[in-house]
This record gives structure tokens, sequence and C-alpha cells, in this order.
């Protein structure tokens, strides 16, 4: 495992690489097979490589190209182990979607505005608690994108596939969870006129204040982490 991250933080594996047979991988590093093996296993698990089964050029491990879901698993399993409050939960989307936002009305590009528009407007059609999370989900993860930081984006990603369940279930638990999502639609349009417009605070002041309120409408401390 040592062996792979090295090769990986020196560039000589990248997303995408196919790693040696398991024999010449043992050989090549001096331990046995089986070392080797449940290595593989491990990163299989964490979601770092993808497991190959066959013979030929196109068989065995292989990095792989999205490590959003290994890092959901990961960050799913640490939050529940350090059992982090919602406080913490809400000051980190703040902080990230609030810098987001405002990066974003700078550097968006006519392309992400109209990708940010098109999921408003797949939003206002008729949707399940768990379809509408998704799409909300979506949404969030494209505005940091929007932004340029491509880490804080995978980051977010990782977070709210982490939290899935949880934000279903606080959506069910609303009283009125159409209305909630036609409010948080109406937000979200908000927000994107904001971002178009280069109204970087405005866009800041907007985010921060859509998330707190969905929290406190949903009485998310009261939820858990499903």
């Amino acid at each position: 495992m040592a062996e792979i991250e090295e090769r990986l933080l020196a560039g000589t594996l990248k997303a995408g690489d196919r790693l040696p047979p398991e024999r010449q991988f043992a050989e090549a590093l001096g331990v046995s097979r089986g070392a080797v093996r449940e290595a593989l296993r491990i990163l299989e698990a964490i979601g770092v490589v993808e497991a190959g089964t066959g013979s030929g050029p196109t068989s065995g491990s292989m990095i792989v190209n999205d490590s959003i879901t290994g890092m959901a698993m990961v960050l799913r399993i640490h939050l529940r182990l350090a059992s982090f409050t919602v406080a913490n939960l809400v000051e980190v989307r703040l902080l990230i979607e609030g810098m987001a936002a405002g990066k974003a009305a700078e550097s968006a590009t006519t392309e992400d505005v109209e990708s940010l528009r098109a999921v408003v407007e797949e939003m206002r059609g008729v949707h399940t608690t768990a379809s509408y999370n998704d799409l909300d989900a979506a949404f969030h993860v494209a505005i940091v994108r929007s932004s340029g930081n491509a880490l804080a984006a995978a980051l977010m990603a990782a977070l709210r596939e982490a939290l899935r369940q949880a934000m279903v279930d606080a959506f069910e638990s609303l009283e009125d969870p159409a209305r909630t999502m036609k409010t948080l639609t109406d937000e979200h349009a908000a927000i994107v006129e904001a971002i178009d417009a280069g109204e970087g605070s405005s866009a800041t002041k907007l985010v921060t204040a859509h998330i707190r309120d969905f929290y406190r409408a949903a009485g998310f401390d009261e939820i858990g982490w499903g």
C-alpha cells in the first residue's frame, strides 16, 4: 500500500492506470503474493482500486478514475466514529459553500450558469424526497465546482454522498416536504442569479441563509446520521 501511495505521489501511477500482475508486483517489492493481494483488497474496499479478472493486458487491478465513492464511504464511517455534531457539519458546509459561491460569482462560465439553471428547472418537477435530495446535492456540488476548486468540489460531493440518507430522512421529517422543495428551489434560483450577475457577496449571503434555514426547519439535530 505504501508503494502504491508513493507511486501516486510521484506521478508514476495515476487514475486509470493498471497495476502490475500480482506476481510481478510481489517480486518487484520483495514480498509474498498474499501480501500484495491483501493490500489490493484493502485498497479496493476504500475505493482506490478496482479489481480486475481474467488474463492479458486488460486484466488486473486498476486505479479508479473517480474516487468520490471511496471518499464518501470513509467519510461516512468517520462521521459516525467521531460523533461530529450538527454544528460541525453546518459550519463546514458554510465555510466551503460560502467561499465557493463568492468565487463562483467571479469565475463561473456561461456553461456553469446554464448547468445550474438546468438543475433548478429539473427541481421544479414532481419528485420524491430522495430524488429531490439527489438534485439538491448535484446543485450544491456544481456551485463548488464552478468556483474552480476541484478539491473542494470533491470533498463536497463526498460529504453529500456520505450524508445522503440523513438528508433524505430530514426531508421526510418536514411537515410539508413539497412546499419546502418549492422554497428551496426558489432559493436556488436566486443564488444562480447572484452568481450570474457577479455579485459574490450576495451569493455568499444567499447560500448561508439557505443552508441555515433548511437545517433549522428540518430539526436536523434530531435526525441522526442515518
